[in-house]
């Protein structure tokens, strides 16, 4: 009956760690709908980006370009290079995914900042199918109902100066506090060589943008990063 009843309140316990993220992700893709939708964007061409890309910075990154009339390969190069900092945590991450090839493709695809700080270690596939599904969903319709007020909202409501990302943050932040807490008392030799190592990848991360500048260092130090932080890993 124990047994049973942990069962039953796995998928209760991953929706609840999700939901503070799922909220704060809210205004961001709103934010992101808005703003397509002023750019003459569809609700259906917002829901694709969404669906195909899931990508917060990058979609924010495509969308000047799309207004430009850049073309199809200069916004894909731009949101692969921005998402290439999924590079490591998709690699230490890689473990808990299903066997199966199509939720296993599935759930790689899901995988976000917040979900992944979200997650835990011993977190079941299907945990991570309800933590990085409701996020993944939420992401796609507060980004269409972004993109349905966006003719509604008067443009003075939209400052410059206007972050709507600020929850968010707020929020990746306290959950990476969390799951630090929550390593501290397993710390041991192969976690203190890990902390070193990720501490070594953020002091060629700075020397990167001091030789590179801040546009063009991001690839090299995601390489570098992943490469590093797989040695000690493995």
């Amino acid at each position: 009956m124990e047994i049973l009843e942990a069962a039953e309140s796995r998928p209760l316990e991953a929706l609840r760690r999700a939901a503070p993220a799922a909220l704060a992700i809210i205004p961001v893709s709103m934010l992101f709908g808005v703003l397509a939708g002023r750019s003459d964007w569809t609700p259906v061409e917002v829901a694709l980006i969404g669906l195909l890309g899931f990508t917060g910075s990058g979609q924010f990154a495509v969308l000047p370009l799309a207004d430009s009339g850049a073309g199809l390969l200069t916004m894909l190069l731009l949101t692969a290079s921005i998402n290439s900092r999924y590079l490591p945590i998709a690699y230490v991450s890689a473990s808990r995914l299903p066997r199966r090839p199509a939720p296993r493709a599935l759930l790689a695809h899901m995988l976000g900042d917040e979900a992944y700080a979200t997650e835990t270690d011993g977190d079941t596939w299907e945990s991570l199918a309800i933590i990085r599904g409701s996020l993944f969903i939420t992401w796609v319709v507060a980004g269409v109902v972004g993109a349905l007020l966006g003719g509604m909202i008067p443009a003075n409501w939209l400052a410059a100066d206007l972050n709507l990302g600020f929850p968010a943050s707020v929020v990746l932040m306290y959950l990476s506090v969390s799951q630090l807490r929550a390593r501290l008392p397993r710390f041991g030799a192969a976690n203190a060589r890990l902390l070193l190592t990720a501490l070594l990848c953020s002091v060629v991360a700075v020397l990167l943008i001091m030789l590179l500048g801040p546009v063009y260092f991001w690839i090299p130090s995601v390489l570098i990063a992943t490469f590093m932080l797989s040695r000690v890993w493995t």
